[in-house]
């Protein structure tokens, strides 16, 4: 099959090319550092994939299965290949049971194309979980090395280092977090932005209704409508992103 040696091409290369590019290390590097996860090897990975992909859609377009189809067909597990690699076994010594469109040499290649195919899924699952990983990795440094940036324009903006306030204010906006419109505010909220309005840096108000029964504690409902005024700016952030 044409896909399976474009697969077997693709790891061929990524091999040659970590251990050409990979310089001899005195300290041992994390993965994301080594020197085949350059951007050039990268977009050429991604290229001989794009091209088994390209070469699968093509060679796959007659055989594409709808949902009810995949339901509908056997696939081969543990159970089912043994059943199917024994059938071999006994029809080409017995081949006198065999049906008229039964043909024993066809069935052992489409064993041979099942053994392969499931070596292709293992190899690309582990690609993908690689992937992953490394991806972590590079996502993690590179977050750190933005994050130092951004805690450096934070204390310029501090010592109000011209230019600095409004770089600072452009990268602050990832780390603000809105309220959903169901969700109550917490007490560290509520009592910041009351400490907001006290000392004039928000527009709004802050109703807070409190119902205490005979026999349990207290139940109250707090709304925050609280308004940034056009000059307030706050730095409470810790380094995270939520995504």
């Amino acid at each position: 099959m044409r896909i399976i040696f474009l697969f077997i091409n693709i790891m061929t290369h990524t091999s040659k090319t970590s251990k050409a590019a990979e310089p001899a290390p005195t300290a041992k590097l994390p993965t994301a550092d080594r020197g085949w996860l350059s951007a050039d090897n990268l977009e050429q990975l991604l290229s001989d994939v794009e091209t088994v992909l390209t070469g699968m859609k093509a060679d796959m377009q007659q055989e594409a299965l709808t949902p009810s189809e995949r339901r509908r067909l056997l696939g081969s597990g543990v159970r089912r290949y043994g059943f199917i690699d024994k059938t071999s076994d006994v029809a080409a010594a017995n081949p006198e049971f065999a049906p008229v469109f039964f043909n024993n040499e066809d069935l052992k290649d489409k064993l041979r194309q099942i053994e392969i195919l499931r070596n292709i899924s293992a190899a690309i699952q582990q690609m993908l979980r690689i992937n992953d990983d490394v991806m972590l990795q590079v996502s993690d440094q590179a977050f750190q090395m933005a994050l130092g940036y951004y805690n450096t324009v934070r204390e310029a903006s501090r010592r109000r280092q011209p230019g600095a306030l409004a770089i600072f204010r452009l990268l602050q906006t990832f780390f603000r977090r809105g309220r959903r419109p169901d969700e109550e505010p917490t007490e560290p909220e509520v009592e910041r932005d009351a400490r907001a309005l006290l000392h004039g840096r928000k527009d709004g108000k802050i109703v807070i209704e409190n119902e205490r029964p005979h026999l349990a504690g207290g139940k109250h409902t707090v709304v925050d409508e609280t308004r940034h005024a056009k000059t307030a700016w706050k730095d409470t952030e810790r380094g995270e992103i939520d995504e």
